[in-house]
């Protein structure tokens, strides 16, 4: 399983520093070709409306250079993530990550993965915590982030994040039967993955969006809908209210993210019920990893 790691980074440079006149051509040419294989799945999922296609660089929620108010800011940024080696870390993360995964060693077939780091949009990410992935394609990784002191250390584990995403859907695969069940743990076990690389101080904020108190207040409801399918519905239990304001699928009276939270407790009761790695878990079956950790348990 090879990484082919095109960075995004140094090709929305050459654009910012080019010619105004020149820079939307630049930008299709570098920027929104080469990583037409991942907007083009991003696309695919987005039902039809009114027959016009929306802005690749919008929709992946990229720094548009044609649209910034100046060269400045973007470039900035930039010099931010390349003084601080991003792109080097990121690409290495990656690499790491399949490495210690080994998937060939457990039945998947080898394949290529694109995998890109790029400067996003600057109004839409202003707000901590300033960075997101998708990693839930095999054979596809994007990272984006509008660069801060808090997120760039976290970069290279959200990359070990999606990359595990990849392997994880290569051996149990999203379809329309998905259950919140195989979303929680999913999203547990890269989480979990994450921090035997880099560190539990090293994850993002969404796995401790709920203390005690509030795992107590939703356990009944994912002990409830851990066989509901239906992609709407499930990520209605993942993302929580706010994020169904914004994308507009069914909410559940559940608070932001509450399901990364969720999935990834279950995940660590299960890793120290087991004496297992995330990394050793990846191979086995949702079920497994839910039963085994005893946290849906009635007390």
């Amino acid at each position: 399983m090879n990484i082919n790691a095109i960075d995004t980074l140094r090709s929305q440079r050459t654009v910012l520093e080019a010619e105004p006149e020149r820079r939307a051509e630049l930008y299709r040419e570098l920027v929104v070709e080469p990583l037409q294989p991942i907007w083009e799945t991003i696309l695919a999922r987005i039902p039809a409306a009114g027959g016009d296609r929306p802005d690749p660089v919008r929709l992946m929620g990229l720094y548009d250079p044609t649209g910034a108010p100046s060269e400045e800011e973007g470039l900035r940024a930039l010099t931010l993530l390349e003084r601080a080696g991003t792109w080097e870390g990121c690409v290495e993360a990656a690499r790491q990550t399949i490495d210690r995964l080994r998937p060939e060693a457990h039945g998947i077939v080898p394949q290529d993965v694109l995998f890109t780091l790029a400067l996003a949009d600057s109004h839409k990410f202003a707000e901590p915590p300033g960075y997101t992935g998708s990693g839930g394609t095999p054979g596809q990784a994007i990272v984006i982030v509008w660069p801060s002191a808090y997120n760039i250390p976290r970069l290279p584990a959200i990359v070990a994040h999606e990359l595990h995403h990849n392997v994880r859907l290569s051996y149990e695969p999203w379809t329309r039967d998905t259950t919140v069940g195989q979303y929680l743990v999913m999203e547990g076990l890269a989480e979990a993955f994450a921090a035997e690389l880099y560190g539990e101080e090293r994850l993002g904020p969404w796995v401790s969006v709920l203390d005690e108190a509030g795992h107590e207040e939703v356990k009944p409801r994912y002990r409830e809908a851990l066989h509901v399918s239906g992609f709407n519905d499930i990520r209605g239990y993942m993302f929580g209210d706010l994020e169904g304001d914004a994308y507009g699928f069914a909410k559940k009276g559940l608070p932001p993210y509450a399901g990364y939270a969720v999935g990834y407790r279950i995940v660590t009761s299960y890793l120290r019920r087991s004496g297992k790695t995330a990394a050793e878990a990846t191979y086995l079956p949702w079920q497994d990893i839910v039963e085994g950790s005893g946290y849906l348990e009635e007390a």
